[in-house]
């Protein structure tokens, strides 16, 4: 349809027709995608020239679209809302929004206030998008004084902006309650398919209410509103979490009687919570039954694999995405060193580490966490040494890994030395650190060392010893 607007605008002008404002605005609609951006560069040189970009705010605002959807370029889309000799709430409105979906959340921020000062008053729209900017970096307390303002200008009923109270108070939860999430949808008046979805996702993703989850889902069909592709994959999620594939299998049988069961993220959801519930046969079914499979789906399926013990299968299905042409992200090559050192193929583990290093992988901490705890489980501590000196980025997982590998292989020191580099960098250790810690002083006889660090436990780091310090 893109293409045909575009042709008949260049008949138009072949027949001596003169485009307007509305034409001009259409035209720039129909560029706003990759293909045909490049025409739409040309059509904003006319625009300006023909002097409809001072005179027609519409104008202006499709301009801005076309730039940030086309190519995600924000600086252009920046520069045109700059020029525009006149701005309204919309054109505010469209800046933030499309900072907030593009990965800019603090310019879509800095706008917001910006927008405020210079007398605007905010909508439903701008709040929902600068709401879902506050979730983004993580900014409960920016999210509630918005909530304040919510509340005083009367939109905290409004759907919109109440789904993205839920969102960000799910979100940014500090202890991953969802308490302040429930209050928010219970305040809501009305709900729709959209408020249902986003606390359905809240439970599931806080960890530990996957019960609650599918309780609302059963909750929002007994009112009479029909669940879409995101509302049956985040339910299915939570089946996979309560390994519950019976009551998983009902819920993707009324997928498959609303249409939804090949879409792919609930095909993924399915192959997940098959995974999850060791059921890697019908895993397997679900991948090979997806109609289009994406990097999702193939993380999906090696990673079920991988937990599973099944790496031949994986290896297998790691030649399969390389033929394909999907292409590889670092969640894959963790899945696929993870496989490696299950099994203890190291040979296996070298060429996928040769593989990320062509795909530029090298300094990806989870990657190079991966290795670390590849490595040594093969035996070659060294290497996997080698990998951790050459991190630039390291956190908790990363020394933990690199001091167990140590423990376990016999050099209780060294694992004691990196213990206490670790420590020097601020880096809080956690009840893994620990165990590996007393693991390398019981190696050496290192009794009252130990003690020390078995004490330090709760006293210093606050960590309340379990079973497995004690043993």
């Amino acid at each position: 349809m893109e293409w045909q607007a575009i042709c008949t605008f260049l008949d138009m002008l072949e027949l001596g027709f003169y485009p307007n404002e509305y034409c001009f605005t259409a035209m720039i609609r129909a560029c706003s995608n990759a293909k045909y951006s490049w025409i739409g560069e040309i059509i904003y040189g006319s625009v300006l020239k023909t002097g409809y970009f001072e005179d027609d705010i519409c104008v202006g605002c499709e301009l801005i679209d076309m730039f940030a959807k086309s190519s995600g370029d924000l600086g252009s889309a920046y520069k045109v809302f700059e020029k525009m000799p006149e701005r309204n709430l919309v054109t505010w409105t469209l800046m933030i929004t499309r900072f907030a979906q593009l990965g800019c959340a603090r310019d879509a921020i800095v706008m917001f206030l910006d927008m405020e000062l210079s007398g605007y008053a905010p909508d439903r729209f701008t709040y929902s998008s600068v709401l879902s900017a506050c979730t983004e970096l993580g900014l409960l307390a920016l999210g509630k004084q918005l909530h304040s303002q919510v509340i005083c200008f009367g939109l905290a009923l409004d759907v919109c902006v109440g789904c993205s109270l839920v969102n960000m108070y799910a979100k940014c939860a500090a202890d991953g309650l969802v308490d302040d999430s429930r209050k928010a949808f219970d305040r809501m008046p009305a709900h729709n398919v959209m408020s249902w979805t986003t606390i359905i996702t809240a439970y599931v993703q806080s960890g530990e209410c996957d019960k609650e989850a599918i309780e609302l889902f059963c909750r929002m069909i007994s009112s009479q509103i029909q669940p879409n592709q995101f509302s049956f994959s985040s339910v299915l999620k939570a089946c996979g979490n309560l390994t519950d594939p019976c009551i998983g299998e009902q819920v993707y049988a009324y997928a498959v009687k609303l249409g939804l069961a090949l879409v792919n993220c609930v095909g993924n959801s399915l192959i997940s919570m098959y995974a999850k519930s060791r059921r890697m046969e019908d895993s397997g079914k679900a991948f090979d039954i997806l109609f289009e499979k994406n990097l999702v789906s193939y993380n999906a399926i090696v990673d079920g694999y991988t937990k599973n013990m099944k790496s031949e299968e994986t290896f297998l299905l790691f030649n399969e995405i390389a033929d394909t042409g999907i292409g590889i992200n670092a969640f894959t090559f963790a899945s696929l060193l993870s496989g490696a050192a299950s099994i203890g193929a190291m040979g296996k583990g070298e060429q996928i580490h040769g593989r990320l290093l062509k795909e530029g992988f090298e300094s990806n901490q989870c990657i190079c966490n991966a290795l670390i705890y590849m490595y040594s489980r093969c035996g070659n501590i060294e290497s996997a040494f080698q990998v951790f000196y050459q991190m630039e980025d390291r956190n908790v997982i990363s020394w933990t890994s690199i001091i167990t590998g140590f423990a376990k292989h016999g050099f209780a020191a060294r694992a004691l030395e990196m213990f206490r580099k670790m420590l020097e960098t601020g880096t809080k250790p956690n009840e893994i650190t620990f165990v590996a810690v007393l693991s390398a002083c019981s190696h050496v006889g290192m009794i009252s060392e130990g003690r020390k660090h078995f004490n330090s436990m709760y006293e210093v780091h606050g960590i309340v010893s379990r079973m497995e310090h004690y043993a």
